[in-house]
Parts: structure tokens; sequence; C-alpha cells
């Protein structure tokens, strides 16, 4: 398995991003909302149980493709340091047990930007942040910056299309369009 792990604050387009890469090279998409209205439905957001059983869902769903040599998958999440640290370690340590790579990438973008975009009528309807202000108290507790690692990639996602930012994952990454797919 090869274990990308998209992320960046909210609105930062992991989640379209991801898609595209679903689409253009067959990759799997783990959008972490899933798990996270999983855990929401039977404990309260943010409790300590909420996100024992988000991470083990987490962690269960990718030991059951890890064994998996040709499999691309995309995690997408907001990675927080160093909150988040536990988790991206058991992730990598699973992916690197299975023979497989671990390849983190950051998307950037800028506050105003996101800002802008929070608000885009595509996010209604999803447990995702629809507010500038839901931002802004997001950002102010969460320490949304790349993962530590010397493979770690960047992409601005500012005053790009989505497929461009996939693109840029692709060459960079050295991934290769699964067949029947251009």
């Amino acid at each position: 398995m090869r274990l990308i792990y998209l992320h960046g604050p909210p609105a930062s387009g992991k989640y379209t991003i991801a898609k595209i890469l679903e689409s253009k090279i067959g990759a799997r998409n783990f959008h972490n909302h899933l798990t996270i209205d999983v855990a929401r439905s039977l404990f309260p957001y943010g409790s300590r149980e909420f996100w024992d059983l988000t991470r083990a869902l987490r962690m269960l769903s990718l030991q059951a493709v890890a064994p998996d040599p040709d499999a691309i998958v995309v995690f997408t999440t907001c990675y927080s340091r160093p909150e988040s640290d536990p988790s991206v370690a058991a992730m990598e340590e699973l992916a690197r047990e299975s023979g497989g790579d671990f390849l983190p990438v950051y998307l950037q973008c800028r506050a105003a930007e996101l800002e802008h975009r929070v608000t885009d009528p595509s996010r209604r309807g999803t447990a995702k942040i629809g507010s500038v202000e839901d931002l802004r108290r997001f950002l102010d507790r969460w320490n949304c910056v790349p993962v530590p690692r010397p493979n770690c990639i960047s992409v601005v996602t500012e005053g790009r299309s989505a497929e461009e930012c996939a693109g840029e994952i692709e060459q960079r990454l050295s991934l290769r369009s699964a067949p029947g797919r251009t």
C-alpha cells in the first residue's frame, strides 16, 4: 500500500483533490469524515470515546487494505502537531511494515483564501466547517502544519485548480495512472 497522507487546514482542497486522484490514478479515497460520522452517531463529538473510536476505525480500515501492494490510498485529514503525531506514527508504521510507503502531502493556502472557500455552497449539508467564525476558531485551536517528515511535500492550492494540484502530486510522488484511466 502506498498511503498518501493528504493534510491541510479546512477548505484547503483535500477532499476535492483526493476525488481527482481517485478518478485519475485509481487511488482509494479514505475521506476522514466517514469515521467521524460513525463515531458522532455513538458519542458526543470531541469526547475521549469519540476520538478513540475514530482512530480505531481508521486504523482497522487501513489494516484491511495494507497487504495490497498495488493499493494507493489517499487519507485526508487536518493534521495538528503534536496532537496528531501518535496517529500519524501508527499509520506510517503500518504502511512501512506492509512493505509500502507513507507519503505525506501538505496542502498550503492563505487564511484569507480558506475563509473565502469555507462558505462555498458545496460544503453545506456536510459535517465540514462552513463558516468563517468556525474556521477561525479551528485555526486558533489547532496547529495545522506540514507533517515533520523529510519526504513531506507541500502543494500550494491557492490560485490553482484542483486538477493542477492533483497533477503536481501525481508527478512529484511518481504515481502512475491506473490501467484504463487517463
